[in-house]
């Protein structure tokens, strides 16, 4: 059994690749996906109507205090359901490219050495792997980066 994430942006338009991707999935896959619009509850769906096992990350919103903290429970949903799966595939929109949670996703899946299936809306498919290496340094997502910026600056 495979616990497969499927992510992918909100203006992500051909439904059928994703349908495909979860009807070629074997059936005892466990599909990790977010409960977003589009890609994800397209998936969800799919899996469900196959009788496949669906874990559907929400980030916690309880206890907000500022806007901040909104952004930061999202990129924590993003890094959890992420740790999750032994496989990634990400559905990327042709109008807005590898950016946003799903762009997070990528990023912080390939940091952690799980490997990507990037599925483009054109069609193109491509699988970016790295190991990492126990005596390398951690690299950190860039959409995180900036609060090294704080540290340095502010210290």
């Amino acid at each position: 059994m495979a616990f497969v994430g499927v992510v992918g942006a909100r203006k992500y338009r051909d439904r059928q690749s994703v349908k495909d991707l979860v009807e070629y999935l074997p059936v005892d896959s466990v599909i990790v996906t977010s409960a977003c619009r589009g890609v994800c509850t397209w998936t969800k769906r799919a899996a469900e109507k196959r009788g496949m096992t669906v874990e559907v990350y929400t980030p916690d919103m309880s206890n907000i205090r500022s806007n901040f903290e909104v952004a930061e429970r999202y990129y924590a949903r993003n890094r959890e359901l992420i740790e999750r799966c032994d496989l990634v595939h990400a559905f990327i929109s042709e109008e807005d490219g590898c950016t946003g949670g799903t762009g997070f996703e990528v990023e912080y899946a390939s940091k952690i050495g799980r490997p990507v299936e990037l599925h483009w809306e054109n069609g193109v498919s491509e699988v970016l792997y790295q190991y990492v290496f126990s005596f390398e340094a951690p690299r950190m997502a860039f959409h995180l980066a900036w609060q090294n910026f704080f540290t340095v600056t502010f210290a």
